[in-house]
């Protein structure tokens, strides 16, 4: 018997034909209910797609699908066909490599659905080219130990003129849901905590919130700025732009919604520098 791990995507409405086709040999399918937020899925939704075919589908938190809890999961794998189901795309964040890795050692079966993902959603929706993305972070809530290596990446890809996309913590379990005014909050006082300056404040960013659902909402504006927009359909994440391509400019001005005062600005210096 296998197990499924199948990418949901950003709503139920991205869910594949392979999805779909994986979904319905399962007896048993286990939903992800802490790696993201997918605002329009409910069992009920997930029976209709499959056709209300007879499947136990529950529902896990983070404690259910990490530590000891990954041998009880194989083992059911050893007498039914398991899904896990992931929002976006299964691997791209690295929460699930352990259970893949374990049920491997078992010589438990695994098969991998790929679903759609922020990683090249964000670039297709903003405009942004994708090429020009640096590494990928997920700035968390700071407990403990200041995280300097965020700030690190983020001026290490502006330093290569590369953007950074930035995902938001979310920590179900606690009822925390990091938003665009809390993210900026927590970017500007670990800068100033690890850089002595408070400079990211005045960089232009992109709030992706809702991305692939109905009220999907983007907006391009100076970091501080972006504080405004706290209320944006969730999940929320973060594109800190770095150097533009042309096209990229015209793109956050008439995607993005770009301010026509920065837009002019930038407009201004890229002739400069194409001169």
């Amino acid at each position: 018997m296998p197990i499924y791990f199948v990418g949901m995507g950003p709503s139920l409405k991205y869910l594949s034909l392979k999805a779909l086709e994986a979904l319905s040999k399962a007896d048993l399918i286990i939903v992800d209910s802490y790696t993201s937020i997918v605002p329009d899925f409910s069992i009920e939704g997930l029976k209709k797609a499959i056709g209300y075919r007879p499947v136990e589908v529950i529902t896990a938190s983070r404690e259910e699908l990490e530590g000891k809890s990954i041998g009880r999961l194989i083992e059911l794998a050893r007498e039914k066909n398991v899904a896990l189901l992931v929002p976006g795309d299964p691997f791209i964040a690295t929460t699930h490599d352990a259970i893949r890795v374990e049920a491997l050692k078992a010589g438990v079966r695994v098969e991998v659905i790929h679903g759609v993902s922020i990683y090249s959603m964000a670039p297709s929706a903003t405009g942004l080219q994708a090429y020009k993305f640096g590494k990928m972070i997920t700035l968390v809530y700071p407990r403990g130990s200041v995280p300097c290596s965020i700030i690190d990446a983020i001026y290490d890809n502006y330093s290569r003129d590369l953007h950074t996309l930035l995902l938001f913590d979310i920590k179900l379990e606690e009822g925390l849901v990091m938003r665009i005014n809390e993210a900026v909050n927590v970017l500007l006082s670990l800068e100033q905590h690890c850089r002595g300056v408070r400079s990211l404040g005045g960089m232009i960013g992109v709030l992706i919130a809702g991305l692939g659902t109905s009220d999907q909402f983007i907006k391009s504006d100076l970091l501080e700025k972006l504080k405004d927009y706290s209320n944006a359909p969730l999940p929320q994440s973060l594109v800190i732009v770095a150097k533009l391509h042309p096209m990229e400019l015209e793109a956050l001005y008439y995607q993005c919604g770009l301010p026509k005062d920065l837009y002019d600005c930038l407009s201004s210096s890229l002739k400069r520098l194409i001169k």
